[in-house]
């Protein structure tokens, strides 16, 4: 429906630059939007932020590592679903990865072949995350 989606647009101060294309579309096509760089200690008022936008409205979230974390937390914390936000990460820090074989927990890095510390198996990292576990699932490789 026409004028019922609105942007939000969450950064700490490296990733602002994320945004360009995203907020020039928003500008042509007049879509709303808010865009707000939020600095350490500003949680709560990002928790009542989110907590006053309405159904239908998408978070676009860029920053380091722990930023997009946190944000995204809050973001569960307040209704917004998974199919409503969207994340770009400057840092990438190391992944929990759960290994499908013997749900071993091992460390990963972006795009890398893991050996299983407990089975041995080898493990690719893949996009499929459990906010429950806070990990992603390690799949055997094929080869």
């Amino acid at each position: 429906m026409s004028g019922k989606r609105k942007f939000l647009f969450c950064t700490d101060s490296g990733g602002a630059g994320d945004f360009y294309d995203l907020l020039q579309q928003a500008l042509s096509e007049k879509i709303p939007f808010d865009f707000h760089i939020f600095a350490e200690g500003q949680e709560p008022m990002l928790k009542t932020w989110f907590c006053t936008q309405k159904m239908g409205t998408y978070l676009y979230i860029s920053g380091s590592a722990e930023f997009v974390k946190m944000v995204k937390e809050l973001a569960f914390e307040t209704g917004f679903s998974e199919q409503e936000i969207q994340t770009a990460t400057k840092v990438f820090l190391s992944k929990k990865l759960i290994c499908c074989t013997c749900h071993g927990e091992n460390e990963a890095w972006e795009n890398q072949i893991v050996i299983c510390r407990f089975c041995g198996q080898e493990l690719e990292v893949s996009d499929h995350y459990s906010r429950r576990l806070d990990a992603y699932l390690g799949y055997v490789t094929i080869k």
